[in-house]
Formats: structure tokens, C-alpha cells, sequence
């Protein structure tokens, strides 16, 4: 885990400026960034080996589906990435919204 405070409000910041329609492409670049930073013992927990990143991403990402854990999403990306790095990657898919993602003042 990065860190133990999450800045609830960016958070509510973040989800309403990522728009309805690419919240599939949101969900699999976090997905994929979780798994990348997740401990061989959760990951070994979550598919039954160390290595399975292939299985944890499907699983991940067939939990996050459902729309109303789209805060989830972005809370646990913040808690596991940092807010820094989860901005940094929504910002680098670069999503058509007119504020863009908010800047998180997080080093």
C-alpha cells in the first residue's frame, strides 16, 4: 500500500470527470496497473499461484465491472498506486473530457 490517507474529494474529482463512455478502457489500464504492483502473496491469494498475473487481471476486472464500484476502483487504485501515479495514467489515456483529470499535488 502507498498510502494511508486517500483524498476522498479527488477521488469524487476524478470519477466525475472520467466520462461514462470510457470508463472500460479506465478499468483495464487500473486493472492492469494493480496487478503490475501487487505482492507475489496477494497475488498467489487471489489466483492460487505467484504467477498468474493473466488470472488476476480477469478477475480484477470482472469484479470492477459492475458500475457501482467504480469509487472502489479509483480508492483502491489510489491506495495501492498513489494518487500521483493513478493521475498519471488516467491522464496518459488521455480521456476527451473538457477539465481533464485533476492534478494531484501528491509526491
Amino acid at each position: 500500500m502507498t498510502n494511508d490517507f486517500i483524498d476522498l474529494d479527488l477521488v469524487d474529482q476524478t470519477i466525475a470527470l472520467i466520462p461514462e463512455q470510457a470508463w472500460t478502457q479506465v478499468r483495464q489500464a487500473i486493472v492492469t496497473a494493480l496487478v503490475d504492483n501487487m505482492p507475489g502473496f496477494a497475488l498467489e491469494k487471489l489466483t492460487g499461484t505467484y504467477d498468474d498475473f493473466d488470472r488476476a487481471e480477469e478477475i480484477l476486472y470482472d469484479y470492477y465491472i459492475l458500475p457501482d464500484l467504480k469509487h472502489d476502483l479509483i480508492v483502491d487504485a489510489f491506495k495501492i498506486m498513489g494518487a500521483f501515479n493513478c493521475l498519471e495514467l488516467l491522464n496518459s489515456l488521455n480521456l476527451s473530457t473538457e477539465d481533464g483529470i485533476p492534478e494531484s499535488n501528491l509526491t
